[in-house]
């Protein structure tokens, strides 16, 4: 895990009554191989019934814009269980591969 940075702005992302929580910051490995510092993200949208959503949010290669990730999304309350699964991914992608 990376030490800390500016957090994104999520704005565009929550709806009133959505729910964000940061999980980790890291250095993601992606499945090409490039690494990007990542921001992990548990979001409980309420919108249509309650969802779940794990985002990884990274610096675009603009300056002062974002690339929004949806790692996973799962009905319900699944904060604790997309959390857990998150840190999980985090730690094995950080820096591997």
């Amino acid at each position: 895990m990376l030490d800390a940075t500016p957090a994104p702005d999520l704005d565009l992302l929550l709806a009133p009554g959505d729910q964000a929580e940061f999980v980790a910051l890291c250095a993601w490995t992606t499945r090409l191989g490039r690494v990007e510092t990542s921001w992990l993200y548990v979001v409980l949208h309420q919108g249509q019934g309650a969802w779940t959503h794990a985002y990884r949010v990274v610096p675009d290669r603009r300056p002062g814009h974002l690339a929004v990730f949806l790692e996973r999304a799962e009905p319900g309350d699944c904060r604790a269980a997309l959390r857990d699964w998150l840190r999980g991914r985090a730690v094995g992608a950080d820096g591997r591969r």
